[in-house]
């Protein structure tokens, strides 16, 4: 319903939403090495979520740059370059993942922007027309593309990517798949003024550096974890202050859970989403959240659930979940299912289940798929 305005919101108000997704504990490598493509770009041998390499040859530290987005199962991973991250910072700079294959960054006129905030309390029907009527005022200036060879679903992936921008290019060529870039250079259908111009020209004349700023690696499946944590005991507090414990599991056969975190773009971008499913749930399921960052600035939660529509309950990070449940996570968002008693109903699904239109259907194909496990 707000999906739109919500991918605007995280994306620019929060620089913080292009940081990376993963968990040190089962996505990286302690040993760091690369090898050289015959054209000289420089690959990672395996995904680090310490130290990484970009096409160009230059070594980073993940730790000591905030501005990057990875996911391990993508196979590459982006740096913000100073117009890209100026972007974010003033809010004009937005983007999207389409895991595990793609990520598109797109500018937004202030103009547009304004639009998309007031449209909050507009009905459903009338942000759907604004969002058709905004969609030719965005300007997608670059992107990149994973195509896996013989993935059919990378291929339609692929097919949106190159109906989105007008020039793709091949960057590299390794580990069984081809990484492309794509980019629009025409911007003149926007109204935009002068610095908005000048902001605009500074991210596309610094096209070959984010280009060169790319690092690529080998992508992971997409995990399926087997949790180790536990759901049977804890204690903590919802945002809005109610202490919960358990029992919260006890009147429903199911519970989902949806864990995530504020900096997590592929968890708010399914929120609108998750938001809808909740309220199509069968009287015998139950849906709340977990947001492992939650506490840290819990003003800023609640504005991302405000501007997603969730109503559904939202747990704190307690001590006691953080031991049982949170350290045992490898990645977010990961989606857990839960019985009357706290026990996990098969394994969770990690990672967004599908594209966009097609979250809930996956979801709800889970729920029945373990509601006939414990019927």
């Amino acid at each position: 319903m707000k999906k739109l305005l919500c991918v605007f919101l995280t994306l620019s108000l929060c620089t913080a939403a292009f940081s990376g997704c993963a968990s040190d504990e089962v996505q990286s490598t302690s040993e760091h090495t690369v090898s050289t493509l015959d054209d000289g770009a420089q690959v990672n041998d395996a995904f680090n979520t310490e130290v990484m390499t970009t096409l160009d040859g230059t070594t980073f530290l993940l730790g000591d740059h905030d501005n990057w987005f990875a996911q391990s199962e993508m196979g590459f991973g982006i740096t913000n370059t100073e117009p890209v991250l100026a972007g974010l910072n003033n809010g004009e700079v937005g983007g999207s993942v389409i895991s595990p294959y793609a990520v598109t960054l797109f500018y937004i006129p202030k103009d547009v922007s304004n639009k998309m905030m007031e449209a909050e309390n507009l009905s459903e029907e009338e942000q759907e027309a604004l969002s058709a009527e905004l969609s030719n005022e965005i300007f997608f200036f670059t992107g990149v593309c994973r195509l896996p060879k013989n993935d059919k679903k990378a291929e339609e992936v692929y097919t949106e990517f190159t109906s989105i921008y007008s020039n793709v290019e091949k960057i590299a060529t390794a580990f069984d798949s081809d990484y492309y870039l794509g980019y629009n250079d025409d911007y003149s259908s926007l109204v935009l003024t002068d610095e908005e111009k000048s902001n605009l020209n500074a991210i596309i004349e610094d096209r070959e550096n984010f280009k060169n700023k790319i690092f690529i690696f080998p992508a992971s499946e997409v995990p399926e974890s087997n949790f180790a944590g536990s759901f049977t005991n804890f204690e903590t507090t919802l945002l809005t202050g109610e202490t919960v414990t358990q029992d919260v599991f006890a009147d429903y056969d199911m519970t989902v859970v949806n864990v995530w975190a504020t900096w997590c773009n592929p968890c708010i971008s399914e929120m609108p989403e998750l938001a809808q499913l909740d309220e199509a749930l069968p009287e015998n399921v139950n849906f709340i959240s977990l947001c492992i960052d939650g506490s840290d600035d819990t003003a800023f939660t609640q504005e991302i659930l405000d501007y997603c529509g969730v109503k559904y309950p939202v747990l704190m990070p307690s001590d006691s979940l953080r031991t049982n449940v949170i350290q045992y996570i490898s990645s977010v968002p990961t989606t857990f299912f839960i019985d009357k008693e706290g026990n996990v109903i098969g394994n969770p699904v990690v990672g967004v289940p599908g594209k966009s239109g097609e979250i809930n259907a996956a979801y709800l194909e889970e729920i029945n798929a373990r509601l006939e496990l414990i019927r």
